[in-house]
């Protein structure tokens, strides 16, 4: 068998199918929320964080990186992202400004990416996104917990903490934002679009 035979194509990865179910679970979490379910809710917002770690893990731990990765894993991320604190506002949880703030900055990120690469540019992934997604990905679940019946009459600091969580990871979403937009700028220099 020739090595050309054996080559899988770009898209054909176990990280890229672990991408795709975390994008068909996001409407399934919004709709356990939304019908105030909020510990089949947690269990699906559990499973987005697990299968956002375990793409990550496989594709470097078994050399299955690929460019469509690269591409859909940090969209899957900002889907869910804006899936999840939409659903928590529409509840009551969370506050509005919150989901202004994460969709502000992923369209500024989107209009640059459009405008300077007509497309995805292709950008690996930094430590901050990566810190920022841990934060809101332990502060969501944390907040979504809160609003369990026993949890919000018996601990009602957990949403405090948990807003703690999720106004750090608001943050980072803002520094994230801005270090891609930097690298944006940098790499278009480096590497003019036809």
């Amino acid at each position: 068998m020739t090595d050309s035979a054996r080559q899988r194509p770009d898209w054909q990865t176990w990280p890229n199918l672990i991408t795709l179910f975390r994008f068909l679970l996001i409407p399934v979490f919004v709709g356990l929320v939304v019908a105030g379910h909020p510990g089949w809710a947690l269990v699906a917002l559990v499973v987005l964080g697990v299968s956002d770690w375990a793409d990550g893990f496989i594709a470097r731990k078994f050399n299955q990186t690929s460019k469509l990765g690269k591409a859909l894993d940090p969209l899957a991320d900002r889907l869910a992202i804006i899936a999840i604190v939409l659903s928590l506002v529409l509840t009551g949880l969370l506050p509005w400004w919150v989901v202004a703030v994460v969709v502000f900055v992923d369209l500024v990120l989107l209009v640059l990416s459009s405008v300077l690469f007509h497309g995805n540019p292709d950008l690996d992934v930094t430590w901050t996104g990566k810190i920022r997604s841990a934060l809101l990905f332990v502060g969501l679940p944390v907040l979504l917990f809160s609003a369990v019946h026993a949890v919000d009459e018996n601990a009602p600091w957990v949403r405090v903490v948990a807003l703690v969580f999720v106004y750090l990871g608001t943050a980072g979403h803002v520094l994230a934002g801005a270090q891609y937009a930097v690298a944006m700028v940098a790499k278009r220099r480096r590497v003019p679009v036809a």
